[in-house]
């Protein structure tokens, strides 16, 4: 899905094909999408065509007492325990050097 987008992204996004909107996302390439999910198979392609992703940020999961809930498994997701997330993500993003890398193709 991701190549299609690049290869078309008006088709993915109609808005982009209003008068006056910024093209900044013309030539999209799949390197510059960075993919976010905590579910390591959403990065894996079932084409045929076996395409790479290259950039994506794995989000860790975790356990806890929750509110009136009681113990949780599996609880999380960006910005579950604090808005800095966002951030980090954003500096992940701009600095992926600076963080762990998986050497893994999936």
């Amino acid at each position: 899905v991701l190549h299609a987008v690049c290869k078309d992204i008006v088709a993915w996004l109609p808005q982009l094909a209003e008068v006056g909107t910024p093209h900044a996302l013309s030539g999209l390439t799949p390197e510059e999408i960075v993919l976010v999910d905590d579910v390591r198979t959403n990065f894996q392609s079932s084409s045929p065509a076996r395409p790479k992703i290259v950039r994506y940020c794995k989000v860790a999961r975790f356990d806890c007492y929750y509110r009136d809930m009681g113990f949780k498994y599996d609880m999380g997701g960006i910005g579950a325990k604090s808005d800095n997330d966002y951030a980090t993500l954003l500096d992940f993003v701009q600095n992926p050097w600076q963080y762990k890398a998986s050497l893994k193709v999936v």
